[in-house]
């Protein structure tokens, strides 16, 4: 089925592929949607676009946008076991708890993009969905996706 989104004949993904694979589909409880593109509505069936192919597996260690520049600051929970184990990157500005950043980057982000305290994140970064509509959005702040 066309894909009203990407109109055939101007490349894109494999012709065998659909929106039923792809990263960005969110399947709702009445009508999918897809995350790439604006939220606009989605059918499973249709033909994949350019983005299913160009990012059909989001690997967050070659990206890092979420932990690069794309945002300024994490908010972290009072109670969240991170300001605890943690207190030394934990500031409050404001009436709120942050985790600012170190320069650009977050302050626990290494150079091989990995999370020098993963296994005990705050929760703001735990509940951070790969692909979702924050994923999507750093990744349209550091260029990475239009």
């Amino acid at each position: 089925m066309v894909n009203p989104l990407w109109p055939p004949g101007r490349g894109g993904a494999a012709p065998d592929t659909t929106c039923a694979s792809c990263v960005w589909r969110r399947p709702g409880k009445v009508v999918d949607r897809c995350l790439r593109h604006r939220r606009a509505r989605v059918r499973a069936e249709w033909a994949a676009c350019p983005a299913h192919t160009a990012e059909a597996s989001l690997d967050c260690l070659s990206c890092a946008a979420c932990c690069r520049e794309a945002y300024h600051t994490v908010e972290v929970g009072r109670r969240d076991p991170f300001v605890r184990l943690h207190p030394e990157l934990v500031r409050e500005q404001d009436g709120r708890l942050q985790m600012p950043r170190a320069g650009t980057r977050c302050p626990c982000l290494q150079a091989d993009n990995r999370c020098v305290h993963y296994e005990d994140r705050p929760r703001t970064c735990r509940d951070f969905e790969r692909g979702g509509a924050n994923c999507v959005e750093a990744r349209r702040r550091v260029g990475l996706t239009a």
